[in-house]
């Protein structure tokens, strides 16, 4: 998707004025120069980003006569508004391996699931290196076949992306299908009324000798 972008004046007074006029302070990044600071309309970009479904993808912008392709390297959302406040773009040239961050995605539904297990997401976005062209949308993880007290780790999807380095330890989890909670406690909860008991009989032998010793 292109979009047009327009270089712009730094500091807070200019970013602020940039924002009032429904565009967003930008920085684009690489090909060997110097950051330009950018602007681009809001509503252009959101649209963008609504089509890629937040997922890493291309993005060509229009500066001038020039085009520049390019992937969102960071975007800040203001915590109250949910507004996006400024973006970092970062050129893509043949043959530069990058670093992004590509988000976690589930499919199926877990076998131990439909027992009464829980599946719990260890991770949801993964830091990979790659060619701009082998730059996935998501890193993609069939769960169907998981049963209760299996996981996933980033070794176990190696194969199926050959050309993607994972900058996180491979035996990092991704995905785990756990005991339901109420499984777990309960043990502990017959352990407590087990020693319960074992105290209240303790204390009426004790007070069966101590009824003795008196009679005596």
């Amino acid at each position: 998707m292109k979009v047009k972008a327009v270089k712009r004046e730094t500091g807070k007074k200019a970013a602020k004025q940039v924002r009032s006029e429904n565009k967003i302070p930008s920085i684009l990044y690489g090909g060997g120069a110097e950051p330009v600071p950018l602007e681009v309309d809001y509503s252009d970009f959101y649209h963008y980003y609504k089509e890629s479904l937040g997922h890493q993808s291309f993005i060509f912008l229009q500066i001038g006569k020039k085009e520049y392709r390019c992937i969102v390297r960071d975007m800040q959302i203001d915590p109250v508004t949910r507004e996006i406040v400024h973006l970092d773009f970062q050129e893509v040239t043949a043959g530069q391996k990058l670093d992004v961050e590509v988000p976690v995605l589930t499919l199926g539904d877990a076998l131990g699931v439909k027992e009464g297990g829980m599946l719990e997401t260890g991770i949801r976005d993964l830091q990979i290196r790659c060619q701009p062209k082998d730059i996935p949308n998501v890193i993609e993880i069939d769960v169907s076949e998981l049963q209760i007290g299996d996981s996933v780790h980033i070794e176990d999807i190696q194969d199926k992306y050959p050309d993607v380095e994972f900058l996180q330890p491979s035996n990092t989890t991704l995905i785990s299908v756990l005991i339901p909670k109420a499984e777990v406690e309960e043990p502990e909860e017959e352990e407590e009324l087990l020693e319960g008991e074992e105290a209240a009989e303790g204390a009426e032998e004790t007070g069966e000798e101590d009824s003795e010793k008196k009679s005596e």
